[in-house]
């Protein structure tokens, strides 16, 4: 066996399984073969042993069921990093990177020598850590409700070599924060949390639904609970001046600002900003008290 026949049978497999299925394909080969995934385009001759091509076929039937590809590799690649990812926490989404994108260009635009950044509902640590790499000054605090997650994030600090500029904690939203003695003290906070409508949760696709964390999906009957309590909590723990940087559900824009325009007293300069599909995905807000 070959690569290029080992390729043409994962195709197969996958077809009508998986929405992507040449690229899974492809994916999951140049994994099993510990090769980056241009190799087995550029090198369909190579040979794959028979251990490994049996190797191949078992993975290849876990994503036909329905399992994230990047569950099975055990990373997903994340705004240039591999972050390691299991079902304790979300696959990071290219579309989060916008939330990195935006709170590191209002960091940067407002010149803090040192930015303090807090990353609730952190799952894997991707968004929190993220700006931590794109700001070698930045210190970052991440939590989350649950423990694994919180766990997994800190094997990613441990891994991307931030450590010593990451802190971790457990708890529910702004509560493990205001507990450790963070009140007033960020420049900026981010956070990707559940907005998912409970009823629409078994309308997601399997991949979704039955592998990744109903925890970090579920954002109540409206999809909006924890979005409100988020906009509520977190001016405790900004700077006068500071930003909330939020990723929100595709049509979810105008109820964000709503629910952040409620107390006219506590934000300004609310934007909802949208992905590259044109689709709504950030909503951003600074609290008052700063010229």
């Amino acid at each position: 066996m070959n690569v290029g026949k080992a390729l043409s049978f994962g195709r197969r497999r996958l077809a009508g399984r998986s929405e992507s299925f040449a690229r899974d394909a492809s994916l999951l080969l140049a994994f099993v073969l510990g090769e980056p995934p241009e190799f087995v385009h550029l090198h369909p001759e190579a040979c794959v042993s028979e251990n490994l091509f049996a190797l191949y076929t078992t993975l290849l039937d876990r994503r036909a069921s329905g399992e994230p590809i990047a569950y099975i590799r055990g990373f997903q690649e994340f705004m240039g990093h591999n972050f390691l990812v299991d079902r304790r926490v979300l696959v990071p989404r290219p579309e989060t990177e916008h939330v990195v994108d935006t709170a590191v260009r209002l960091l940067t635009e407002t010149s803090e020598a040192s930015p303090f950044v807090g990353d609730i509902c952190c799952g894997s640590g991707a968004i929190g850590l993220s700006i931590a790499k794109a700001l070698p000054s930045s210190r970052v605090v991440l939590s989350d409700v649950s423990r694994g997650a919180v766990g997994l994030a800190r094997e990613n600090a441990k891994r991307l070599g931030l450590s010593g500029r990451a802190a971790f904690l457990v708890g529910d939203l702004v509560t493990p924060l205001l507990k450790a003695g963070f009140a007033g003290k960020f420049d900026v906070v981010t956070a990707n949390p559940p907005y998912i409508p409970t009823g629409e949760i078994e309308t997601l696709s399997p991949t979704v639904r039955e592998y990744e964390p109903r925890l970090a999906l579920d954002g109540g009957e409206s999809g909006l609970e924890v979005i409100r309590r988020i906009s509520t909590e977190v001016p405790a723990v900004l700077k006068p001046g500071g930003h909330l940087v939020m990723e929100i559900g595709a049509d979810q824009g105008d109820a964000c600002q709503d629910i952040m325009m409620e107390d006219g007293e506590t934000w300004r300069e609310i934007q909802v900003l949208k992905d590259y599909a044109g689709r709504q995905r950030v909503v951003v807000g600074r609290t008052r008290g700063c010229s």
